[in-house]
């Protein structure tokens, strides 16, 4: 079966994720923009439809469509994937189109905005070829039943980073107990929150809060929270990143909206300890049930699990070793491997 992909960005975890499995599976794919939010060190030889013109984009897909049996987009709302399901729309030879998200249900208050995405989304997941690739979690396929799609053509797919690259033989811990935020500082990612659950609960104690990134809310931050417990360390990537991962005692995360959170996989990976709240959608299959960190409800008890953690040595240990566990020998590319195949095999059935 001829299998193609329409990844999104060369960011440094699809490049990961193209390497580690399509490469290796013969899967051929293409990127839709040739610039990335994330930076990335590795170069890609593949094709960057934003160099295209209008006209060429269009024959790139159509060409595309006609010698591949099998087509998987990220996401549903770009034009490959549209232009994809119009050609099969109206052809007798179809094929089968996964998109891939891992959004989560979100229902819009504005009405007109309600009633367009609900004509979009249920004329294209009621399609029985059109298949859902659901980021991770059963929360991630709520989306696709919502909307109509059959529950026998949505498919859990594990969302991944390279674990690899952040392996610890043995994890060290540091005499001061370091708390790690990792991701951009925007509103949603509710780090002033964090900030302030840190300064009452940790103000004399041995402990720091490290928080690596930037956005819109990095200078109000700075100005208003930085000193000697509260360290902003702005952007770091590659082996400056891992060395961030490498030298904490505990992972927080504490979004207010996250449909997956990359950065819980690395750092779990590196063999931390991830305090997340509920709403991070990584939190189902990397940390529920799972004795690799603790989940809260609010922010209160956020800041009481902080304690919680930074208090019981045996604890903390005991989550760094099921954390490394988990993402070595099990949360990795050949997981993520193995799911895809079945959905392949699954797809050369129906045919």
């Amino acid at each position: 079966m001829r299998v193609f992909c329409y990844f999104v960005e060369p960011a440094s975890y699809t490049l990961d994720l193209a390497k580690n499995v399509y490469d290796k599976n013969d899967i051929d794919y293409c990127f839709i923009k040739s610039y990335s939010l994330v930076k990335s060190e590795l170069k890609s030889s593949k094709t960057f439809l934003d160099k295209f013109s209008v006209i060429q984009k269009i024959k790139y897909v159509f060409s595309t469509f006609k010698n591949h049996d099998f087509i998987i987009v990220n996401g549903y709302n770009n034009y490959p994937f549209i232009l994809t399901f119009l050609f099969n729309f109206f052809s007798f030879n179809k094929r089968y189109i996964a998109t891939e998200s891992d959004t989560q249900l979100l229902i819009s208050n504005n009405f007109a905005k309600r009633f367009i995405k609900w004509l979009y989304l249920s004329f294209i997941f009621r399609n029985k070829y059109v298949l859902g690739f659901a980021g991770g979690s059963n929360s991630h396929k709520d989306l696709f039943l919502h909307y109509g799609m059959q529950e026998e053509r949505i498919f859990l797919m594990p969302m991944m980073v390279d674990n690899s690259k952040y392996f610890q033989a043995k994890k060290q811990f540091l005499d001061t107990f370091t708390f790690l935020y990792v991701g951009r500082l925007v509103k949603h990612k509710n780090v002033e929150n964090l900030i302030k659950q840190f300064n009452i609960n940790f103000k004399d104690k041995n402990a720091v809060l490290r928080i690596v990134g930037s956005g819109d809310e990095e200078e109000y931050l700075r100005k208003m929270y930085s000193s000697e417990k509260v360290i902003f360390e702005g952007k770091k990537f590659s082996n400056d990143l891992i060395r961030s991962y490498q030298n904490a005692s505990c992972f927080v995360c504490p979004s207010i909206f996250e449909p997956w959170g990359l950065v819980v996989n690395e750092a779990l990976s590196a063999g931390l300890a991830v305090i997340a709240t509920k709403e991070v959608g990584a939190t189902f299959n990397l940390i529920k049930n799972k004795e690799t960190g603790l989940i809260a409800e609010n922010m209160d008890d956020f800041g009481n699990k902080m304690l919680q953690i930074f208090n019981n040595e045996v604890l903390l240990r005991k989550y760094s070793n099921n954390a490394r566990k988990l993402m070595q020998n099990y949360w990795n590319y050949e997981l993520y491997s193995k799911a895809q195949n079945e959905v392949i095999i699954k797809v050369k059935q129906w045919d």
